[in-house]
This record gives C-alpha cells, sequence and structure tokens, in this order.
C-alpha cells in the first residue's frame, strides 16, 4: 500500500510540473505575440510618419546645391516661399533628423535659405519671396510666426547637432531679441503679426490668435533665462481666455484686437486679411495643436473648451463661426490633424482621436502646401 501511495504522489508531481510547464510555455507564448503586436504597431506608425515626411519633401521642397526653400505656391509670376513654411521646414527636418530619416546636411540648406533672406538689418526673415528664373523679389516685411519657428528650429538643432550648436544657438538668440525689437506691443503685452504692425499703425493692437505659442515660449525662457517670454505667454494666453468665454463654443477667431488697457475683442471681417479674420479660420485651426503642446493649466482652459464643442460635431469643417456654425463643407486636414493631436494627449478625447486618424493613412496632397505641412508636423511628434 505504502508503494503504491509513493506512486501516485510522484504521478501528482509529474503532472502538476507538465501544468506549470505547459503554463509557463504558454504565458511565453503570449508574451511574445503581445511584445510582436508592439512591435508592429510601431513598426505601422514609423512607416506612416516616414512615408508622409518622404512625400513632403518630394512635393514641397526645392532642393539647391547650397541651399533649399518650400514651394508654397506655383503662380505665372513665380514659386511663392513664406517664412512660416521655412520655420515650420526647418522643425519638420529636425523631427525627422531625430528619428535618423534626414541629416544636418539637409537642415543647414534650409537654415541657409533662411540666413540669405533676412529683412534689411534685421535677424527677421522676409516674410514672402516670389522665386523665378533664379531671380528673387522679396518682401520687406516679416511675420512673427515664421521667426518664432526658425527660432525654435535651431534651439532644436543645437541639441541635436553639437558641432555648430553654438552657431545655431546664437542665430536663435538674435532672432528672439529682433522678435522682441519689432513685432511687441510692449503696452498691452503681446507678439504683433509683423514688424509691419508698427506703433504708428493701427494693426499695433492686432494679435493673431495662432501666434500664441506657449510650449516655444516656455523653450525661449528656458534657452534665454529671459522672464519677458513667460509674461509674453500669460498674457496672450489671458487674451483668448477673454475670448473663449464669449462664446459656449469656445471658438476663437484668427485675429483679436486689443485695447489699450489689454481687453480684447473680436476682429471684424477684413480687418487684415480676409472675411474670415473674425472667424475660427484657417489661422486659428492650429491652435488645438499649439494649445496641446503646452501641458500647463493656463493653456488647456480654452483648448478644453474648443475640444467639448469639437466633441459634439459629426465631423470637422473648414471654418466655423464663432456661435458654432459651419462656414464650409470641406473637410481639410489643416483642421482635423491638430484636432487629432490635441485628442491625442487627452484619453477624454478619444471619438475625436478615432475619427480624425484617417488623415495619416492618406497621402498628402500635391498642391495644399499648408495642409501638407500640418500633417507632416504632426506625424513626427506623435507616431513615434
Amino acid at each position: 500500500m505504502g508503494e503504491d501511495q509513493t506512486i501516485c504522489r510522484l504521478g501528482r508531481t509529474t503532472m502538476l510540473k507538465s501544468r506549470k510547464l505547459q503554463f509557463f510555455i504558454f504565458g511565453l507564448i503570449i508574451l511574445a505575440l503581445f511584445a510582436l503586436f508592439i512591435h508592429l504597431r510601431q513598426a505601422v506608425k514609423t512607416d506612416i510618419a516616414a512615408r508622409l515626411y518622404q512625400q513632403w519633401n518630394q512635393h514641397y521642397i526645392h532642393w539647391g546645391k547650397d541651399e533649399a526653400y518650400v514651394i508654397t505656391k506655383q503662380t505665372p509670376e513665380g514659386r511663392i516661399v513664406l517664412s512660416e513654411a521655412q520655420g515650420y521646414a526647418m522643425y519638420i527636418a529636425v523631427l525627422a533628423a531625430e528619428r535618423g530619416e534626414d541629416t544636418q546636411e539637409d537642415f543647414q540648406k534650409l537654415y541657409q535659405y533662411y540666413m540669405n533672406h533676412r529683412t534689411d538689418q534685421t535677424q527677421l526673415m522676409s516674410w514672402r519671396q516670389t522665386v523665378k528664373n533664379g531671380q528673387v523679389q522679396e518682401d520687406p516685411n516679416n511675420a512673427t510666426d515664421g521667426d518664432l519657428y526658425i527660432a525654435y528650429a535651431l534651439i532644436q538643432a543645437a541639441q541635436l547637432w553639437k558641432d555648430q550648436a553654438s552657431e545655431y544657438e546664437e542665430q536663435a538668440r538674435v532672432i528672439l531679441q529682433d522678435i522682441l525689437a519689432y513685432n511687441y506691443n510692449s503696452q498691452a503685452n503681446f507678439l504683433t503679426a509683423g514688424n509691419w504692425a508698427s506703433q504708428e499703425s493701427d494693426y499695433y493692437w492686432l494679435m493673431r490668435s495662432s501666434d500664441t505659442l506657449p510650449q516655444l515660449f516656455e523653450t525661449f525662457y528656458d534657452f534665454t533665462k529671459d522672464e519677458q517670454w513667460l509674461s509674453i505667454k500669460a498674457s496672450m494666453l489671458e487674451k483668448l481666455e477673454m475670448i473663449s468665454a464669449q462664446e459656449d463654443t469656445g471658438l476663437i477667431p484668427d485675429f483679436i484686437w486689443i485695447d489699450e488697457g489689454g481687453e480684447a475683442r473680436v476682429a471684424e471681417a477684413n480687418a487684415v486679411a480676409s472675411a474670415h479674420d473674425g472667424d475660427y479660420y484657417y489661422n486659428a485651426c492650429r491652435l488645438p495643436y499649439v494649445l496641446a503642446q503646452s501641458q500647463d493649466k493656463q493653456s488647456q482652459q480654452p483648448l478644453n473648451k474648443m475640444m467639448d464643442f469639437f466633441m459634439e460635431q459629426k465631423s470637422i469643417y473648414a471654418g466655423y463661426s464663432l456661435d458654432g456654425k459651419a462656414l464650409d463643407k470641406h473637410q481639410p486636414a489643416s483642421f482635423g490633424a491638430p484636432i487629432f493631436y490635441a485628442a491625442s494627449k487627452n484619453g477624454s478625447y478619444n471619438k475625436l482621436l478615432q475619427q480624425n486618424k484617417y488623415i495619416f493613412l492618406q497621402d498628402l496632397p500635391s498642391d495644399s502646401y499648408y495642409e501638407a505641412v500640418i500633417v507632416t508636423m504632426i506625424a513626427l511628434e506623435i507616431l513615434k
């Protein structure tokens, strides 16, 4: 009897060991499948971003021997180049280089084009050039957003390419000094739209909402230790909050007038750029992206109010009046992609993430610079 019990115990022990081994092998299989799923998902993201970046270069960048620029539009008068586009392109080149998809040589060519087209006696870039048959006509004014992104890209480039860090940092420093010298309303503490909005001009009191770039301002403070950048950030966000509070939608227009006391009001139609200056349109559509880049509380208040409005929409259209009426039934990625980016930073807006992910599965348009640059920039930031 004792021998039988011993045999039974040995049998049970063997069975238990076998089951443990089976469970262990099964666990390894599940772990391997999970790792494979994560790898494939990451590979898909990488492939999407790489594809969009290649298309961006193919469709929009003119590569010369010593310099490169963005073709924003082809006209009978020539190719149109904008400082806004140059700033974005330089930032995109850094993002791509961080992924191993671009080189310092390419960044340097974009940088050199900026250096060759600064406005007279400043470090600010001419906001518009027309290139035809090797000849370039330049506008003598600058656009604030272009120079902000050029400075930001240089700061990021200095961290990536140490051999030219001192040059990039010095150039970023002098750009920022000139922005404060030529693009700043000291009475109401905000950045104007360009050096053409001088103190003698009515436009000195006009603020482009999309020039509110909290993450960039934070970076400029970290870089320069000049607290004026934090003050500008707080002041410009405060003005967005004033406008946001005026409508249940929280939508913010392309342009805002500021009075001498710092109070904000919505710009009227054709105040400076178009009949939609007082609407949520092609300037303001960048706001969900630029506000979501910064996670501080002041940036989130106007962002979340807008995102709550978009959560109630079946589709994202090309512009809205501030009371929420769609201006167009077209659904460009220039409006949807920034909302996708903001939703990716906040799980409360997952519906908007799912609703707009199709944008990144499509090819870039070959004839819409603005849409293409926003999609490319956001893809490189998110799909890591």
